[in-house]
């Protein structure tokens, strides 16, 4: 599930060529497009820009800088500074702004929520979600926030609700990458829901939608979440025509979690295929459950071992990460007052 956090970046930044290219944290740039590149790829040398711009920053009055501080918000909350999340929350509700601010209020309340999501605190992310649903101007922002609700509901441990408003999507308006998109969320929801079969065909949809489209990153990830769902369906054939597909790219396009969660599964093909699961498995399954839970594949990895009668290996209650810190809540109070 861990690429549920680089689809929510997906669904908040206009996704460009993978290969973006980066812009110098010390040379000051004000195109919104720019930043929103370094924002979606490299999150930690946005942060790093603003810090060295900051100041510069709050000398622009105008639509550019609402823009560039709501990219900047998404950035702050994939590293997860709270801090940083607060204080880009309030200069996007700066009075300064405010004359600029209606064309930008779905972006701006919907970036809040993701943030709240990425931090964990879900119900917040689920009320400013409703808000920006609220606000949303045209079928993509609708649909834009609907998924993102759908994902913090299922987050939440409530995927019925999740699946319900998934359905209320209307697909007939989407195509390439939003459609994968939406594919995606909707696997990740079956999975929870115990349909692993239909998981199976919305995932190899969304792969090839993403292909189609030349997004190779997006569909290298997704395969991931594919091969899982074929181990779940004990479909062993499937999962090595497709894991064969990942050979040339999955060093280059998977961050360290996904390679870790591949990791396990290539040796749990293994049992899966033998209907045994191995001393080996078992070992490295009690050595590193916490990185799989914490890397987001709780639902997965429980539902594989549980085919093999193996559900022992891991924790029976739901893992929930805990909160250091929180966010304060109602950072989108200036555009959502029911909140």
């Amino acid at each position: 599930m861990k690429y549920l956090n680089y689809l929510l970046a997906m669904l908040l930044i206009t996704h460009s060529d993978v290969f973006a290219t980066e812009i110098s944290a010390s040379k000051f740039e004000v195109d919104p497009k720019e930043v929103k590149h370094l924002a979606l790829n490299y999150p930690t040398q946005a942060v790093e820009y603003y810090k060295k711009n900051s100041a510069k920053l709050l000398q622009l009055n105008s639509a550019e800088a609402l823009s560039i501080y709501s990219s900047l918000l998404a950035a702050a909350s994939k590293v997860q500074d709270i801090e940083l999340i607060e204080e880009l929350a309030q200069h996007l509700s700066d009075e300064r702004l405010v004359p600029y601010s209606q064309p930008y209020t779905f972006t701006v309340v919907n970036v809040i929520g993701v943030a709240y999501r990425l931090i964990g605190q879900l119900d917040d992310a689920i009320k400013t979600y409703k808000c920006a649903l609220k606000h949303s101007q045209n079928n993509v922002e609708k649909m834009t926030a609907k998924v993102n609700l759908a994902i913090a509901y299922r987050m939440d441990n409530q995927p019925a609700i999740s699946f319900q408003i998934l359905q209320s999507v209307d697909e007939a308006i989407l195509n390439g990458r939003r459609k994968a998109g939406l594919l995606v969320v909707k696997g990740n929801t079956a999975i929870v829901l115990g349909d692993s079969k239909s998981a199976v065909e919305y995932f190899i949809a969304a792969r090839q939608y993403y292909l189609t489209d030349n997004h190779h990153r997006n569909a290298t990830r997704v395969t991931v979440n594919l091969l899982g769902a074929a181990l779940i369906e004990r479909k062993v054939e499937l999962y090595e025509n497709y894991r064969e597909k990942l050979r040339a790219t999955s060093d280059t396009y998977l961050p360290e979690s996904d390679k870790q969660y591949l990791k396990w599964l290539d040796l749990m093909s293994q049992s899966v295929k033998s209907n045994v699961i191995s001393e080996q498995v078992a070992n490295y399954t009690n050595r590193h459950v916490d990185l799989l839970l914490k890397g987001g594949y709780e639902n997965p990895v429980r539902m594989i071992l549980k085919s093999l009668n193996a559900e022992f290996l891991i924790p029976q209650e739901p893992t929930k990460r805990p909160l250091n810190k929180k966010l304060r809540a109602n950072l989108a109070k200036r555009w959502c007052q029911d909140l």
